[in-house]
């Protein structure tokens, strides 16, 4: 006896197949009875199709004379089409009213999946450039703000970013805190700022904080409230007057040095246990590399080397400080994250 065929159920609609169905029935629906009125009352196709539209969404926006045969087809067209339009409702609301949901659950998903990430408490004028900057450098990183307008203006470059308080345990957490890599505080506020770096150092022993600081007494307790490095733009500016007024030449030198910094990059990167890096010399690495500079090296528990010899070599987990070109950068680092070949 053969074995009896085993049917699986069908798999449920998609949303856009559910939506299309709906649209489908209703057109037809809308087909149907305006080919009806045409052919019962010898109506003309706009006049026909006005009629089913104002019956079909109860509007009875004039009175229209009809035969008998055409009085009982509207009652048919009546009936099936209000149960049609109610169908339809049903099938295409939920999907607009739920439309922010299915977003949100997508923007939590992807909030979800990241791992050593950074994260920026405050989108003004000094998080949106942290956020460019990140975004340029390809690392993973979600923004937070209270202000909508700000946040939407991290997600209109789709990038992640919450509405929220930064100074709460439970959206710090919903950012990933424990998963993060290093936190920026850098609202206007340095009281949010503070209590920001330390709520996420409660939360996160090993993290790095940076935060942002107004006065000299915010970075006294910046640092007292788990802060790893407290940078103050009021600071920064006053030095620069103060260069361009004592020391012109040196200011007009730093600031060709920064017009030319749009081509050039300034980072660290760390050479992997087993890269093509360990075991190597900085001078054989810059003759090969020849667009890089190799500023300063740091190894563990010791303190930074500045401009270390050229015959220096390179061990695992050294922290190299690197200037140069975007492109020569990027093949840099490959070479301290690819294996050697064996």
């Amino acid at each position: 006896m053969p074995p009896r065929k085993r049917f699986l159920p069908a798999p449920p609609a998609t949303p856009r197949l559910t939506l299309f169905r709906a649209l489908t029935a209703l057109a037809g629906v809308v087909a149907v009875s305006t080919a009806g009125i045409m052919i019962i009352e010898g109506w003309s196709l706009l006049q026909s199709l006005f009629f089913i539209i104002i019956t079909l969404t109860t509007v009875g926006y004039s009175d229209y004379a009809l035969s008998d045969p055409g009085r009982a087809f509207s009652i048919l067209v009546m009936l099936g089409g209000l149960a049609t339009v109610t169908f339809c409702a049903g099938r295409i609301l939920p999907h607009l009213f739920n439309y922010q949901l299915i977003w949100e659950r997508k923007m939590s998903n992807r909030i979800e999946r990241l791992d050593e990430h950074f994260i920026v408490c405050g989108i003004g004028r000094i998080g949106q450039a942290v956020c460019r900057h990140l975004a340029r450098e390809g690392v993973p990183f979600i923004a937070i703000d209270p202000d909508p307008d700000e946040v939407t203006v991290v997600l209109e470059a789709d990038h992640l970013a919450l509405v929220g308080d930064a100074t709460d345990d439970d959206v710090l957490r919903q950012a990933g805190i424990e998963r993060a890599r290093a936190i920026a505080c850098v609202s206007s506020s340095d009281t949010v700022n503070i209590v920001t770096a330390l709520t996420a150092r409660e939360l996160n022993a090993d993290l790095r904080i940076v935060c942002r600081a107004e006065g000299d007494d915010a970075i006294r307790k910046m640092q007292r409230a788990g802060a790893t490095t407290v940078i103050s733009p009021t600071r920064a500016g006053s030095a620069t007057v103060s260069n361009a007024i004592l020391k012109p030449h040196l200011a007009d030198f730093l600031e060709r040095v920064a017009d030319r910094m749009e081509d050039l990059e300034l980072t660290e990167i760390t050479a992997q246990a087993g890269s093509s890096l360990a075991g190597s010399k900085l001078g054989e690495q810059e003759s090969k590399h020849d667009r890089i500079t190799i500023i300063a090296l740091k190894r563990e528990d010791q303190p930074p080397r500045l401009r270390p010899p050229a015959d220096h070599e390179i061990s695992d987990g050294d922290v190299l400080i690197v200037a140069g070109d975007f492109m020569s950068i990027d093949a840099f680092r490959n070479a301290a994250t690819a294996r050697k070949a064996a």
